[in-house]
């Protein structure tokens, strides 16, 4: 006799019922109004952070890694006034000169041995004569916008002296004559190719400035022209420094006098 079998009890065979889901709250106007102004701001900061990480990485490593100054060679000093470079030359003669691209009313070479040339932001230059006259609109402007450019040109009545701002380096006849090049090719030229001096901007009484050829942008500054000068003369530099601690740097503290 086959034992009896009980009847699966209908609670136990029946299918469970699947557990109501609770309806996913939608997303409101104003999360998705943050949204993407978030995600910008996050690639914004990515990106600063890359250049400044750019910056450091590759004003370590040096180009023209190879190069010796000359020992009789062309006493040229580059300064540094915390933010921005610039290179000091000889007023020399001839070819060797500059001084007739920037001729100096009322002084003679005699009086003005050496001339400082920096290259930069149109707005931050002419705005700025001093860090107190700094505007953050003008800051601004020259971190992230493109602008056009002047060349700064200061009158030395005596040869600078090499300090932690200021490195003096000697260049042979041939790396001179190409920073020459390099600096000559920096003004802007009129259909007479003559320089343009600017009329009533200086910041005192020896000292101008000139339309710049080329155009300033966060990977073109003042500071990496003169890095670039450095380069084209032959000289061990980074290679590419938009700020100045990286071209102090590589220079050397003290040459052959």
């Amino acid at each position: 006799m086959t034992p009896d079998t009980e009847e699966p009890d209908e609670r136990e065979s029946s299918q469970r019922e699947p557990a109501e889901q609770k309806p996913r709250a939608a997303k409101g106007p104003l999360r998705r109004f943050f949204k993407w102004p978030l995600r910008i701001a996050l690639v914004f900061v990515g990106m600063v952070l890359l250049f400044f990480l750019s910056a450091v990485v590759l004003g370590l490593l040096t180009t023209n890694s190879s190069w010796k100054q000359s020992p009789q060679g062309k006493r040229v000093y580059v300064i540094t006034n915390g933010v921005h470079t610039s290179f000091i030359l000889p007023t020399g003669k001839g070819e060797d000169s500059l001084l007739h691209l920037v001729p100096f009313e009322g002084a003679s070479p005699a009086d003005c041995p050496y001339v400082e040339f920096g290259w930069g932001d149109r707005y931050f230059y002419l705005e700025t004569p001093a860090w107190s006259d700094l505007k953050l609109t003008t800051a601004l402007h020259a971190m992230f916008l493109p602008s056009s450019t002047v060349v700064h040109v200061d009158y030395w009545y005596r040869e600078p002296q090499p300090d932690e701002d200021i490195r003096r380096i000697r260049l042979a006849p041939d790396e001179y004559r190409r920073l020459l090049d390099y600096i000559r090719q920096s003004f802007a030229l009129d259909s007479s190719h003559h320089t343009q001096r600017i009329p009533g901007a200086h910041y005192g009484s020896r000292d101008a400035f000139f339309e710049g050829a080329g155009t300033y942008h966060p990977f073109h500054t003042c500071n990496d022209w003169t890095n670039t000068g450095l380069k084209a003369a032959g000289v061990k530099t980074a290679i590419w420094s938009p700020f100045d601690k990286a071209i102090l740097y590589h220079l050397p503290r003290t040459t052959p006098r």
